[in-house]
């Protein structure tokens, strides 16, 4: 029947047991209005000065979708979102980008609509520059401009509820999507306006929260290299 009738079947996603540096949770429309959570991750390390590179992998160049006797191509433009995010990094976060080796992964190989992706991209990079856990229980889709701003996206109230069946309890939407039949889902919708808004949020959370699976692990080791030494001192 999914053959014959050309339809997409569902993707069934659940957010990842714990937080983790680098890897954020995206939202997507593929197929005929389905929405899905999209893992993004990525990793960077110091280079020589103005030395890095950049390399993007797992991205699907384009998706064909039949519809009703029609044949639509959708083109994905997930490497010119990469190009706004490096740029707000560096002129609005005063993160200078050609100091690291840059690799940002899109597993699943799903279509990716850059745009969209655009905040999920920019919080999995700050997360890996700065290395600070982003939690794994939040998902983010909206466009970034060039000048820090969040753009309104599609298929919001479709990703939203993608969020939510994933096991999501908050999901970041641009603020110009904000609509009233958004809330009251069984999942807190928090739009917003401007990149600094989302990562003054998403990161003083993680700063200050220890009941994360990685912080409590991290706590865990930190006590247990305390109780070593203290024997070794006695």
């Amino acid at each position: 029947v999914v053959e014959t009738g050309h339809y997409s079947p569902k993707i069934s996603v659940k957010l990842q047991k714990y937080s983790k540096i680098g890897r954020v949770n995206g939202l997507a429309v593929y197929g005929a209005n389905m929405g899905t959570v999209m893992a993004i991750e990525a990793d960077a390390y110091p280079a020589k000065a103005g030395k890095g590179s950049l390399k993007v992998t797992g991205v699907v160049e384009s998706e064909t979708i039949e519809r009703r006797g029609q044949t639509l191509k959708r083109e994905s433009t997930v490497k010119a979102s990469v190009e706004n995010v490096l740029t707000v990094l560096k002129e609005h976060l005063g993160i200078e980008y050609k100091n690291y080796h840059i690799h940002l992964n899109f597993p699943g190989g799903m279509p990716v609509d850059g745009p969209s992706a655009g905040i999920a991209i920019l919080i999995a990079l700050y997360s890996s520059i700065l290395k600070i856990p982003v939690r794994n229980d939040i998902a983010f889709t909206g466009e970034i401009s060039i000048f820090g701003n969040i753009l309104p996206v599609g298929g919001v109230a479709e990703k939203v509820s993608a969020a939510k069946d994933a096991g999501a309890v908050k999901a970041y939407i641009p603020f110009d999507n904000d609509r009233s039949f958004l809330h009251g889902r069984g999942i807190a919708v928090l739009p917003v306006k401007t990149v600094k808004e989302v990562i003054d949020d998403v990161f003083q959370e993680k700063i200050t929260s220890l009941d994360s699976g990685i912080y409590q692990e991290s706590a865990e080791a930190v006590l247990t290299a305390e109780s070593a030494m203290e024997k070794v001192l006695h």
